[in-house]
């Protein structure tokens, strides 16, 4: 028992470590969106990351099921969405901001299960709802005492980011109904991303801009956020519970900002740091008040 509890407490670390990652990627997303095309860094990002995973589980793991192909395929398509919108949208954004933004999934996902699903949202999530509202309202002003609205593109493609999460998220909830191996499931999902990434790079931009050239930042989106990122969490997921783990990553948002204001010298308004505590606040709450719900 102690023993058990002692890697329970090792792997909320690791959860930890994953979500200042996370936070971190923002950080070398910026700094390779001027060099690679963003379809470029998703299929660099997701396609390693697939023929790496294939590489570990691929011997260990059962025969490709009719349902692994398509809810991988799925999957694929909503988180090449998720990163396609984020990866564009920082060109157009600032890091604190896109952190932010991105957090929202986990107040869409609720939306999206009522009306997919019909599940009607608890009366006491409303209020985190309108909390989360108001932390958006304030993020989106450069000065609200000089009504200096800066809201961009950039944002507006961070929220379509965020929705393609929810619906990954939403869909993964789902697939205990199914019977699937989710390594198998997750090897399909990070190689439909790589594939659908090349094909937009190809009908977009026409060519691979880079080649195969590498520099720093591209190398840590792959391998440190992407490949060490996927294999810790999918390790993390025996020992620590859903809910814990995405109170945990939702943290995510705190460490990207905090990287951008230390690295990129990004400044913070008044009203910009009430809006993040607000959001921050409705997003931990929501999570916990939904587990609760749950049970």
């Amino acid at each position: 028992m102690i023993e058990k509890r002692t890697k329970q407490n090792y792997f909320l670390l690791v959860v930890l470590f994953l979500a200042v990652l996370r936070g971190s990627s923002y950080l070398f997303i910026k700094d390779v969106i001027n060099i690679y095309s963003p379809f470029e860094i998703v299929f660099y990002r997701f396609f390693l990351t697939g023929i790496f995973l294939l590489l570990v589980y691929g011997k260990k793991s059962s025969k490709l099921t009719k349902w692994e192909i398509i809810l991988g395929v799925l999957a694929g398509i909503f988180l090449f969405s998720a990163f396609g919108f984020q990866t564009y949208g920082l060109k157009y954004t600032t890091v604190s901001k896109q952190s932010f933004f991105t957090s929202l999934y986990i107040v869409i996902i609720p939306l999206l299960d009522f009306i997919f699903f019909k599940k009607k949202i608890a009366s006491n999530l409303i209020i985190f709802f309108l909390l989360i509202l108001v932390g958006l309202f304030l993020i989106s002003f450069k000065s609200i005492l000089n009504f200096e609205f800066s809201f961009n593109y950039g944002d507006l493609l961070t929220i379509f980011c965020a929705f393609g999460f929810a619906l990954n998220i939403l869909l993964m909830s789902k697939i205990d109904k199914f019977d699937v191996n989710v390594i198998n499931l997750t090897i399909v999902q990070m190689l439909v991303i790589g594939v659908l990434s090349f094909v937009f790079q190809f009908m977009f931009v026409g060519k691979m801009v880079s080649g195969l050239s590498f520099n720093f930042s591209l190398f840590y989106l792959v391998f440190v956020c992407t490949m060490l990122n996927f294999l810790l969490q999918n390790i993390s997921q025996r020992y620590v519970s859903a809910h814990i783990m995405g109170l945990i990553l939702s943290t995510e948002a705190i460490f990207g900002t905090i990287f951008a204001v230390i690295f990129l010298k990004e400044l913070l308004t008044l009203n910009f740091i009430i809006g993040t505590i607000l959001i921050t606040v409705g997003v931990v709450f929501i999570q916990y008040f939904d587990k609760k719900n749950r049970n």
